[in-house]
């Protein structure tokens, strides 16, 4: 079965890009709408509650990961970048749910997960039955490990998730082998973002989505995916945070690489019609450094993770808000005021 509706993104006010103004919500598939009654929410669920959201005065909806995934980090763990997970309907469930928020003026955000992917993706698959050196492997960061048999991790770095970032495979042969990188869970093998095949596969992947009518994508993890050359040990600060801190040089967050990433996928959704938007879930400690990600030819917006962390007290919130009118206008950017979400 097919949507027969259009699906084609909203027309744009000239001189107006609609995400500057727009007030977004943010839709947990699994528990937000249950059409079927087998307990779990799903996209037909979302479509049935579309007029309750206009009637809210919704401008946009963001999706969180409804692709298909073994579900070990709520779908942050992507099997399949192109098709919807079962649990939560088909791709015409999809293309119907984007008609009909479309036919109300709501625009819909696609949650995109590019850092790494499920190790049931096909490319890890195949990378577990490679050689070490192969094209496979070169897809992801694979290294040899230190000590007489390679039986130590590369390097020291520790996993947002606890543990060590390295997992070491068995080889083809039985034997044990080589070690791949995991900022997350054990099950989400970070992709080289240094490989052009992964930058072409991400292009293909936006255009699978924006063919069909996205208005955006909310990329997770936008200041992750570049590690820094060499892949040197570091003992993060005490109270650094998970995700970033205050630390300017973490080898594995925000590392300047990545900007030519999005410079490229601003330049892919210019293709399009209808004003398509790029909003970075980048952790950063200040509003001035939020705003590299939203220089004119890079992301339309960022997570303004500053303000939403601030402690609630007058002065500290007052200073945060001067300082991000401040900084984003900058660079020509909104002030994205993030309220909360399914991590905060």
């Amino acid at each position: 079965m097919t949507s027969t509706t259009d699906v084609s993104p909203l027309p744009s006010t000239p001189g107006h890009e609609w995400w500057r103004t727009a007030v977004i919500y943010q839709i947990y598939p699994r528990s937000f709408a249950d059409s079927n009654g087998d307990g779990i929410g799903d996209l037909p669920g979302i479509t049935s509650r579309l007029d309750a959201l206009a009637d809210l005065g919704v401008d946009a909806i963001w999706l969180s990961p409804f692709m298909v995934s073994p579900q070990r980090d709520a779908g942050y763990d992507v099997a399949d970048y192109c098709d919807v997970d079962p649990l939560f309907g088909t791709l015409a469930d999809f293309d119907e749910m984007l008609a009909q928020a479309h036919s109300r003026g709501i625009r819909v955000i696609v949650d995109l997960v590019p850092n790494h992917s499920s190790d049931q993706h096909v490319w890890f698959q195949q990378a577990l039955k490679a050689a070490p050196g192969s094209p496979e492997r070169a897809r992801y960061i694979f290294r040899d490990g230190k000590g007489e048999n390679g039986e130590l991790p590369p390097n020291n770095w520790e996993s947002v998730f606890g543990g060590g970032m390295w997992e070491r495979v068995t080889e083809a042969d039985g034997t044990l082998g080589q070690w791949y990188l995991h900022i997350f869970d054990v099950t989400q093998a970070d992709f080289d973002w240094d490989n052009p095949e992964v930058r072409e596969y991400f292009r293909g992947v936006l255009r699978f989505w924006l063919d069909r009518g996205v208005d955006g994508f909310r990329v997770d993890v936008a200041h992750g995916m570049i590690k820094k050359a060499g892949l040197p040990d570091y003992v993060p600060p005490v109270d650094g945070g998970s995700m970033g801190g205050e630390d300017d040089d973490v080898p594995y967050w925000g590392q300047p690489g990545v900007h030519e990433i999005y410079r490229d996928w601003h330049e892919v959704l210019a293709e399009y019609d209808g004003d398509r938007a790029l909003c970075a879930e980048a952790w950063l400690p200040t509003p001035e450094k939020t705003a590299l990600w939203v220089r004119p030819d890079e992301m339309h917006q960022a997570f303004n993770f500053p303000y939403l962390t601030t402690e609630w007290e007058a002065e500290p919130l007052r200073q945060v808000i001067v300082d991000s009118l401040r900084a984003f206008p900058a660079v020509g950017a909104p002030a994205t005021w993030v309220l909360s979400n399914h991590d905060v």
